[in-house]
């Protein structure tokens, strides 16, 4: 095994080393906690062998990230003002009340169904995606949101009672793209929606049969969302943080469900 490498403009030798420690918990085996040490290396014969270390400090990274060349060094991202959380696989952001263009086809899951396209308003929307799942929710407010904020069921075709996006022939973005979020925004309002995914009276929009009320709406649409036919569903922004929330998720389910 060779323990060189070499560049555009010379050979480089292994020089130094990074060790990551974790411990596990016996219950589970979730992380608790992680260090590095820093290591230099010296070469026994044609064998490296790594050196006593020391902890790694930030100074230590700063370091190594100078002498990196500037194609491989780490970049920095802008993060929208529109992020709310990011971690453990998820990445959840908000979207104030807005005009959307909306695109609706005819399906026989559900009476009444009909094609047509608009743009229409949509309400304030909390978006949750995860390694290969959408959630969506209405919010009332038109400012950034908290995590005490509570959410009320998106009153979308094709959208679950627990939140999530049911995908049908919509296209995934792109794994590469799965933290970015107009990625996720235009595979929903530029798939096509066909059907509640429900039957529950009021369950998707108070006091209106949903299928009339996007008919009546692509017809004539509002210049706001209306927040009186908003379904509030008892949950909360902070509940969507939780690491169990797609397991609980299953238990939130309405009558007709499909």
């Amino acid at each position: 095994m060779k323990f060189e490498a070499q560049s555009e403009d010379n050979r480089m030798t292994l020089t130094g080393a990074v060790l990551l420690y974790q411990s596990k918990s016996n219950m589970g085996g979730h992380e608790l906690k992680s260090f590095a040490t820093l290591h230099t290396v010296s070469m026994v014969g044609e064998r490296p062998v790594i050196d006593s270390g020391r902890p790694l400090t930030q100074l230590d990274y700063a370091d190594m990230v100078k002498k990196l060349s500037e194609k491989d060094r780490p970049g920095m991202n802008w993060l929208d003002d529109c992020l709310l959380a990011k971690g453990d696989g998820k990445t959840m952001w908000w979207t104030r009340p807005q005009m959307r263009p909306m695109f609706f086809k005819m399906s026989n899951m559900y009476n009444g169904t009909f094609e047509g396209q608009a743009v229409c308003p949509v309400p304030g929307m909390v978006w949750m995606a995860t390694r290969n799942s959408l959630y969506v929710y209405a919010i009332a407010d038109t400012e950034r949101p908290t995590a005490q904020t509570p959410l009320f069921q998106a009153p979308f075709f094709n959208v679950w009672a627990n939140g999530e996006v049911c995908k049908g022939n919509a296209t995934l973005p792109d794994a590469s793209r799965r933290e970015v979020p107009k990625e996720w925004e235009k595979m929903l309002f530029e798939s096509r929606f066909t059907h509640p995914n429900f039957t529950e009276k009021d369950r998707l929009v108070k006091g209106a049969d949903p299928v009339k009320f996007w008919k009546q709406m692509i017809k004539k649409p509002t210049k706001v969302f209306p927040q009186e036919k908003l379904v509030e569903v008892k949950l909360k922004i902070s509940d969507l943080m939780a690491a169990d929330f797609e397991t609980r998720a299953g238990r939130f389910t309405a009558e007709g469900e499909f």
